[in-house]
Order: C-alpha cells, then sequence, then structure tokens
C-alpha cells in the first residue's frame, strides 16, 4: 500500500499542491494575528474542485508552513506569528539582536523539518492500528471515547476551565441545529427549510477564526504597528549538517514530546514547545544561555510545535477527534473530500491516506528551500498594513461562505459566527472547545441515543463494555491529575519560597 501510494504522488498536481501549500503557508504564518487555523478555514473552498490528494496536502503544505513561519517574526520582531513560536522568541530575539538572526531562522527551519518528519514517522505506524483497534467500538464506546475528549479539552486545554466548559458547551448545542439524527424532526431551525442541514461547518470556521479577527481589528481601539518596531539586520550565517548533530539529542526529546502531547485532543502546539524549551534548559550543560540565544533554545520549542502536526492527525484520523483547532478545520477538508475520518478511513481508502502521509513528509523538502529563500521576502511582509490585509481576508470569507452550498444563508451564518467569536474573544473566552464541541457533538448525542436504543434505555450498556469502562477509567484518572496540578504547584512555590 505504501509503494501504490508513493505512485499517486507522482502526479504534477500534488507537487503544486505541496509548493503551493508550503509557501502560503510560511508567508501567512509570518503575519503576527493571523496563522494556519485562518489560513487553512480560507483555502478550504479552493479545494472543492481538487483531488482528494492534492487538496488534502494543499493544507496540510499551509499548516506545516504556517508552524514554522510563525518563528519568523518571533525571531527577528519579538513578535510571535502563532502562539507556539513565544517559547521560540525567548532565544531567537536574543541572537537577532546581536546580529545573528539568520542563523537563528536556519536553526528553527532545520528543526521544524526534523520535528515534521518525525512526527510523520509515528503517524504512519501509529494511526491504522489505532483505527483498527477502533472497529472494536459500538455506540456506547464511541459516545465515552468523545465524551473523555471533550473533558480533556475542558481540563489541559489552557486557560480558565469553566470558560473551556461553557465554549464546550456552546459548540455541543450548535450542533443541535438542524433535523434530529434520529427521529428526524426540525430542531432549532425557525421554520428555515435552509437550517434544516445545521450549521454548515465551513462558514462557522471561516466567521470564527477569520472574521472575528477582521472584527477585531474593526473595533479595536488602536491598531498595532509591527512595521514600525525597529527590524534586525540579517547577517550571512550558515548552519551545517555537525550543528544540528549537537543538538540531536534535544531534537528527539522536543520531537517526542510534540508528537504524543499532540495526540492528546485540544493541547495544541503551544504547551508541548514550552515543555520542551523547560526540558532543553534543565539537560543542557549551559543553561545560563538560555535566554541569552542559545541554539537549543530556537531548536527545542520549535521541533517540538512542528511534531505536533503529525501527532495531532493521529487521532484525527483514526477516530475522527480532532487533535486541536487546525485539525477540526482539517477534519471538515477530509469530509467535504469524501474522506469520512474514523476506523473505516484506511480500509475504504487507504492508498489515499497514506500518500498523504508521505506527501507530508515529502513536503519536507520545499519547505527547506522555500523556507531559505523565502526568509528576506517575509521581512516585507511582516510590514504589510492592516488596512490592506484586513479587507482582502473579508473578501476571502465572503467568497468561501458563499462558494460551500451558493446560498447567502451560509454567508449571513459566517457573519453571525465571526460576530459570536469576536464577542467571545473580546471577552476572553477560548474559540477551540467551541469548535471542538460543535464537531463532536452531534456524533456523541448520536452514539448515546443509539447506545440507549439499543439497551431498550438501560444504562448498563456503558457499564457492560470493557472498553467503554477503560475509557471512564481514564476519564477518572485525567479528573484526578488536573484536580492534583494546582496542589503540586503551590507546594512547589511553598518550598522555592
Amino acid at each position: 500500500m505504501l509503494m501504490d501510494a508513493f505512485n499517486a504522488l507522482m502526479d504534477i498536481w500534488v507537487l503544486v499542491a505541496a509548493v503551493s501549500g508550503v509557501v502560503t503557508g510560511i508567508i501567512i504564518g509570518a503575519i503576527p494575528g493571523l496563522g494556519p487555523t485562518m489560513a487553512i478555514a480560507l483555502l478550504i473552498p479552493v479545494t472543492f474542485t481538487m483531488a482528494p490528494i492534492p487538496a488534502i496536502t494543499l493544507l496540510l503544505g499551509v499548516y506545516q508552513g504556517a508552524i514554522f513561519g510563525g518563528s519568523i517574526s518571533a525571531i527577528l520582531l519579538n513578535v510571535p506569528g502563532t502562539p507556539s513560536s513565544a517559547a521560540t522568541a525567548i532565544d531567537g530575539y536574543a541572537m537577532a539582536r546581536r546580529g545573528e538572526g539568520g542563523r537563528a531562522l536556519r536553526i528553527a527551519l532545520y528543526a521544524s523539518v526534523a520535528g515534521n518528519v518525525f512526527s510523520c514517522l509515528v503517524l504512519i505506524l501509529l494511526a491504522e492500528p489505532l483505527a483498527s483497534m477502533a472497529l472494536n467500538f459500538g455506540p456506547a464506546e464511541m459516545a465515552a471515547l468523545m465524551f473523555f475528549a471533550l473533558l480533556v479539552i475542558i481540563l489541559f486545554g489552557g486557560g480558565v476551565r469553566l470558560d473551556a466548559a461553557l465554549m464546550v458547551l456552546l459548540g455541543v448545542f450548535a450542533g443541535i441545529v438542524g433535523l434530529d439524527p434520529i427521529e428526524g424532526t426540525p430542531r432549532f431551525t425557525f421554520d428555515s427549510f435552509a437550517m434544516e442541514n445545521g450549521l454548515q461547518l465551513i462558514p462557522v470556521l471561516v466567521g470564527l477564526f477569520a472574521m472575528s479577527e477582521v472584527f477585531l481589528k474593526l473595533f479595536a481601539g488602536h491598531q498595532e504597528r509591527h512595521n514600525e518596531l525597529e527590524m534586525p539586520e540579517i547577517q550571512p550565517s550558515k548552519v551545517g549538517f555537525l550543528d544540528m548533530w549537537r543538538m540531536r539529542a534535544t531534537l528527539f526529546w522536543s520531537s517526542l514530546i510534540g508528537t504524543f502531547v499532540g495526540i492528546l485532543p485540544g493541547i495544541g502546539s503551544t504547551v508541548p514547545a514550552f515543555m520542551s524549551y523547560s526540558l532543553a534548559r534543565a539537560r543542557s550543560k549551559q543553561a545560563q544561555q538560555f535566554g541569552k540565544g542559545a541554539d537549543e533554545g530556537v531548536a527545542a520549542p520549535e521541533a517540538a510545535n512542528n511534531a505536533v502536526t503529525g501527532g495531532a492527525l493521529i487521532p484525527t484520523l483514526a477516530l475522527g477527534i480532532p487533535g486541536d483547532a487546525v485539525t477540526a478545520v482539517i477534519l471538515g477538508a477530509f469530509m467535504l473530500q469524501g474522506l469520512a475520518p474514523g476506523p473505516f478511513l484506511f480500509r475504504d481508502y487507504g492508498v489515499e491516506v497514506y500518500a498523504i502521509f508521505e506527501a507530508l513528509i515529502l513536503s519536507s523538502i520545499p519547505t527547506i528551500i522555500f523556507g531559505l529563500l523565502l526568509f528576506k521576502i517575509a521581512v516585507h511582509v511582516i510590514r504589510i498594513q492592516p488596512r490592506h490585509l484586513f479587507p482582502t481576508i473579508t473578501i476571502l470569507a465572503l467568497l468561501g461562505a458563499f462558494s460551500v452550498n451558493n446560498s447567502l444563508v451560509d454567508v449571513w451564518v459566517m457573519l453571525g459566527a465571526g460576530f459570536v467569536g469576536f464577542v467571545l474573544r473580546r471577552g476572553g473566552f477560548p474559540l477551540p472547545p467551541l469548535l471542538i464541541g460543535l464537531i463532536l457533538g452531534t456524533p456523541l448525542e448520536q452514539s448515546v441515543r443509539q447506545a440507549l436504543l439499543t439497551s431498550n434505555g438501560s444504562l448498563d450498556i456503558f457499564w457492560n463494555s470493557d472498553i467503554a469502562l477503560s475509557i471512564f477509567g481514564l476519564t477518572a484518572i485525567s479528573i484526578l491529575i488536573s484536580l492534583m496540578i494546582p496542589m503540586l504547584r503551590k507546594q512547589r512555590q511553598k518550598g522555592e519560597g
């Protein structure tokens, strides 16, 4: 199957999609305030007429390129292009201030590629066995698994847990709109025939992550002027194989952290980036150099946040449970291409899936080539004025929402979701839990109701399943860990005091 998948990659359009995605991702990732989620949401309508392999390759190339692109503005301006690049800025900007910006960018690029390749290899090894195991899951087991995923997002997603819980519930309730999945009766459609299909995923995605950003800039009291910040000059610098080989242990542990933390739903790439940075500093014999421009201080977070790419795709494709906000958007793209993520994906579309995996690894080649070429171009991209950037995003958002079903209803849904996202972001509420709640809410409801129908309304179906009980056990352990973490932090602070 791997050879058949490789043969499927021998298509000029796959190459074009990979290069276009990587270049677009690097440029968008370098612009503070944008990031891969918005970029992929805007580009999904472009893939409607494309074949599955080049379409998904394009979007994953954007994902891969944007994660690295965020390090460009983080290193040169101390303004992270993506949240996960904040850890890179600590040592990267220090290097840039002393004239080693070029060296920092090259280390970030090579570490990003190393983390991506590592996580893709793990993805190839684990995704299909996990999907095969999931074939034993019935409605009760799937309900337990999705409940566990939503709970993990609430407990460990960062921020205030009550806010995350409210966002998950809001997403679940938004998924109720439309026809009842069991009885087929309309719910919250307000007698609108167009709303019987529910809130379409793509307009909601574009609204939450693209239009909300436009509204934030529109109603902001002041504009951020990144272009007025002092830009350090990029001096010529070379980073060779031996330089990266000396950091092989840091790259390995950082990639490992990024991959396996990325598998956990809702964690994202920011947490593993800081985890790997802390580990690299703890293991280093020159820990005092961290924060002053240490090479490993740039390599560790970049390897980790790029390794999340493959890790987050493992539960997304094998179980249909997105690992973070970006893979939630990518999950929607798979569904639009007729590749429904879940246990049957590898059985029915094995060649296509493995071709996409291999394309993700091969995308590392254009990432290195164009990453090196785009360093100086990206400096000028960072200076784009918001008054030029955000009208373009608005036009793309309107066209993208309309093109889903050629319906103005989807445009209004997108604008409504954008306004809701704007209000929530102004209030400090996180959007990823809402999005994942919207995606998992409907299948969670359907699984629970199917399980209860099978058991004539008895809850015993959940307790009589060894798999479901195991998942509930993990749920209980997660709750205990979440309660213990604050206590351990307080004890540590008292000890340090």
